[in-house]
């Protein structure tokens, strides 16, 4: 079997419209590492993702899983709107901030939405997956000290899936041609958090 080998970007954004953004290193797919969900990746019927994203859901809810706090954290629930805002946002394929070759965040996605919208962002010069894209966000759970709510490196990906007060996602998959990481899964959260404070 051949495998191909490209390098995956992913870029995180709080409600106030400013990006964490760094490269993930290399290879498509799992980043491994004893952080990432496991289990089944297939969401239960009925939770109204589109086929290539099915298993998104139940991928961030893993990772909240994973929390131990005297009170678990509230589980997601996948939301069409927040997903048709990430599915109009990513077809755009716009690419005019740093860093150069993959989609830009959405200073726009609280439009028309109730609260604060977060939004995480996952390129792979390959295929782009649910699992690719959760996996490099939670693996961030190292970087994170849950007491200070402080990061030593990247982790905002990580805290914007536990988020305690987010209770929704709804992500989309494009694929920019153009870009040099061209495929694309960008999700957004409501409401946001990175908004201050601990993550849970």
């Amino acid at each position: 079997m051949q495998r191909i080998w490209g390098l995956l970007v992913i870029a995180a954004c709080d409600s106030g419209g400013a990006g964490i953004d760094a490269p993930a290193g290399s290879g498509d797919g799992p980043g491994g590492g004893t952080d990432a969900p496991a289990g089944a990746i297939d969401a239960s019927p009925g939770v109204g993702e589109p086929p290539e994203m099915m298993g998104m859901t139940l991928l961030h809810n893993q990772v909240r899983a994973m929390v131990q706090t005297a009170t678990p954290l509230p589980a997601l629930t996948w939301d069409p709107s927040l997903a048709a805002t990430a599915k109009a946002w990513v077809e755009m394929c716009r690419d005019t901030m740093a860093p150069t070759g993959l989609v830009d965040h959405n200073a726009g996605r609280s439009t028309g939405h109730p609260y604060q919208v977060g939004e995480n962002i996952y390129a792979s010069g390959g295929t782009a997956t649910p699992m690719g894209a959760v996996t490099s966000w939670a693996n961030e759970k190292a970087n994170y000290n849950p007491t200070t709510g402080g990061c030593n490196g990247t982790c905002g990906h990580y805290t914007q899936i536990v988020w305690r007060t987010t209770l929704k996602v709804g992500c989309a998959l494009h694929r920019c041609n153009g870009l040099t990481y061209p495929s694309t899964v960008v999700c957004n959260y409501g409401p946001s958090g990175n908004s201050g404070g601990p993550a849970y």
